[in-house]
């Protein structure tokens, strides 16, 4: 009885902390999503604005005041920059949530380069692309399980946008941090690799 209680217990525990693993990613996720809105937003009304400015020196401003709200009426073009499931602001968002995890199994992949040098000198090409892909690789499956896997991102976007103005302050400098501690794993792993080359060699 006490081992089916203990079992229990630990599978919880497990459940508990998958939970929180796939919330975090994908919080992260909906942030760099944010971000990519955001900047997409921004570009779009610099644009539209040195547009409009011309327009208006070339005496054709009601044209183009009806083509704005034209464009802004377009439900395919507004999905393509800012939708959830395609687009241009997810798919940044995929790729820059992809590339900064990424950076901090990156640092395990250059310790693992280096004492390869240091033990082997000179390899070949695609044996060097395995020693770095592979760990990266690996690392990464829980994450994309987590956000990717049959798409459970949408359904955390949907409970995000309901929280309110704090928990978005929180999680932006989260995920600030989040993408700078990657690049610091990056540049750390460089400095790691040549120490292990250097440990290794000896």
């Amino acid at each position: 009885m006490e081992q089916v209680v203990l079992i229990i217990c630990m599978e919880n525990k497990n459940s508990m902390r998958k939970s929180k693993f796939e919330y975090y990613m994908n919080a992260l996720h909906y942030c760099l999503y944010k971000g990519e809105v955001w900047s997409n937003f921004k570009v779009e009304r610099q644009v539209y604005g040195l547009i409009g400015f011309l327009s208006t020196v070339l005496g054709l401003r009601k044209y183009w005041v009806k083509r704005v709200e034209k464009l802004h009426n377009d439900k395919e073009l507004q999905e393509y920059l800012y939708g959830k499931e395609w687009g241009q602001s997810i798919s940044l968002a995929h790729h820059w949530f992809g590339f900064f995890y990424s950076g901090y199994s990156s640092f395990l992949s250059f310790v693992l380069l280096g004492a390869v040098y240091g033990i082997l000198g000179d390899v070949n090409q695609i044996i060097l692309i395995v020693i770095v892909a592979v760990p990266i690789g690996l690392c990464y499956i829980p994450a994309y399980r987590a956000v990717f896997s049959k798409d459970p991102y949408l359904k955390y976007f949907k409970q995000f946008e309901k929280e309110d103005e704090q928990w978005h302050k929180k999680w932006k400098w989260i995920t600030i941090a989040f993408c700078i501690g990657s690049i610091a794993f990056v540049i750390g792993g460089i400095f790691a690799m040549h120490g292990a080359s250097l440990f290794f060699r000896e």
